[in-house]
């Protein structure tokens, strides 16, 4: 199960959310980031599911993103690729 903030709970109550996905996509992405203003980590998962996490595990929100949306966001700076060693104990 994953464990939810309040503003993720609500956004999966909202329906229509790839927010049931979360915990499959996290532990199978191929892509990982640091949001370097918030410092959670998002995990992308197929079709542009993108689940963003708080260092200790949590789930935060979820969305799509496309890869040039992506791409954009590290190129600017907000985002830093990671990879799965790198991440905190909380997020393996």
């Amino acid at each position: 199960m994953v464990k939810r903030t309040p503003h993720g709970q609500g956004r999966r109550e909202e329906g229509e959310r790839p927010t049931a996905e979360a915990a499959r996509d996290k532990a199978s992405a191929r892509e990982i980031y640091r949001d370097v203003e918030s410092g959670y980590y998002v995990f992308v998962g197929s079709r542009g599911r993108t689940h963003v996490f708080t260092e200790d595990g949590e789930h935060h929100t979820s969305f799509r993103t496309t890869q040039a949306n992506r791409e954009r966001r590290v190129d600017e700076g907000k985002w830093e690729r990671v990879s799965r060693d790198e991440l905190p104990d909380g997020l393996k």
